[in-house]
This record gives C-alpha cells, sequence and structure tokens, in this order.
C-alpha cells in the first residue's frame, strides 16, 4: 500500500507550478508583441516612406526659366517635361527623399507645390493656363496652374497623371500601384488637389467628392 502512495507524492513533486506556466505565456507573448512593433512600423516604412526637408523654391535657387509660347486652348499641351523642369523635380525628391522611393518622390512633388505656391484667380472673361516655367516664375496660379505644374513635375520623374474636371474646379491624379490600398480611389489612381491647403496626399476637399468627374489624360 506504500508504493502507490509514494507513487503520486513524486508526480505532484515533478509538476511545474501553475504560476510558472502562467509566467512562460506572458513572456512569450511579450516576444512576439515585440517583434510585431519591430516588423510592421518598418515595413510601413518601406512601402509608404514620408519626403524630409521637403525644400522651398529660394533654397532651390531656379534661375530664369524661358517660357514656352503655347496658344492651344487644350490643358494637356501646357504640361512641360523639358530639362530644366525635370532638373528641378530632380531637385525636390533628392533633397526630400533619401533613399529615393516612389511613393516618396510623389509625396515630396505634392507637398512642394502646396506649400509654395499661392492661390491667385484668373480674369474674369476668359481661362489662362500657365506653363510650370510661368509658374515657378509668378509662384502662383489658381487650380489649373497648379495642376499643370504638378503634373510636370511628376511626369519628368516618371509618373502617368491625368486632369479631373468637376464642377468649377480642377485637379489631377497620379498613378502609383505600389502605393498602399488606402490612398487609391480608382485602380491604381491616387487623387492630388494642390490647391487644397488643408488636403493629405491622396485626399480631396470634401465638396468634390461626390461630383461627377471628367476625365483627361
Amino acid at each position: 500500500m506504500s508504493e502507490p502512495s509514494e507513487k503520486i507524492v513524486h508526480e505532484t513533486e515533478d509538476k511545474e507550478p501553475g504560476y510558472k506556466i502562467l509566467l512562460k505565456y506572458v513572456v512569450g507573448l511579450f516576444l512576439i508583441l515585440i517583434v510585431i512593433m519591430w516588423v510592421v512600423p518598418s515595413y510601413g516604412l518601406k512601402q509608404n516612406p514620408e519626403p524630409k526637408n521637403i525644400p522651398t523654391l529660394k533654397e532651390l535657387n531656379i534661375s530664369t526659366l524661358q517660357i514656352p509660347n503655347i496658344t492651344s486652348t487644350d490643358i494637356r499641351n501646357y504640361i512641360q517635361t523639358t530639362k530644366e523642369v525635370k532638373m528641378i523635380a530632380d531637385q525636390i525628391v533628392a533633397q526630400s527623399c533619401s533613399p529615393t522611393h516612389r511613393v516618396c518622390n510623389a509625396k515630396a512633388l505634392f507637398y512642394f507645390v502646396q506649400k509654395n505656391f499661392n492661390y491667385v484667380n484668373d480674369p474674369l472673361k476668359f481661362e489662362y493656363y500657365k506653363t510650370p516655367q510661368e509658374a515657378f516664375q509668378s509662384t502662383a496660379g489658381d487650380c489649373d496652374d497648379s495642376s499643370i505644374l504638378l503634373s510636370s513635375l511628376l511626369r519628368s520623374v516618371g509618373f502617368n497623371t491625368r486632369f479631373v474636371f468637376v464642377p468649377s474646379h480642377v485637379y489631377i491624379q497620379v498613378k502609383i500601384p505600389e502605393a498602399i490600398t488606402s490612398y487609391k480611389t480608382e485602380n491604381s489612381w491616387i487623387n492630388l488637389d494642390s490647391t487644397c491647403q488643408d488636403c493629405e496626399f491622396g485626399k480631396i476637399h470634401y465638396t468634390y467628392a461626390n461630383s461627377k468627374k471628367r476625365y483627361l489624360e
């Protein structure tokens, strides 16, 4: 009768206390949480990098640009990807994104135009389109001019853009397939309204959200 009693005692002594098992689970979960906190932000930064040190117009020290003589009524003809415009675009992304990344580059150009150009209306009697060269010289313009300038800069570094017309306003969209889903509204197209001072990358003013849209590539 004594042998079974000893066996029970030994089995009881060999069992690990419950609090030690619980402690192991807690430590394990804590380590997993640390790994997640380290990996997720790192992955997010790689997929969705933010520009830093976006230059001002003064810092770029842009020399006088030759203004092309364009008389077309088609807004697309005012987009310029000349050597001078490309050099400016290259400077902006190089100073804002290190290392450069397509999403970061697009953000840098958008915020550069948004922060460096003032909104000024066209004459009442007719629509006046400015080339990017004119925009750099005047540092101001309306939504048409801002859209032409931003589109010119983006196309100069390899992005595809299109104009989006809504009642009494125009902005652009840029196509970035590798951008995160939350920025995209229609397939890989991302809204960029550089005349909206409160709009972040990928956003437009709420008053245009449900407006009828016309696209022009």
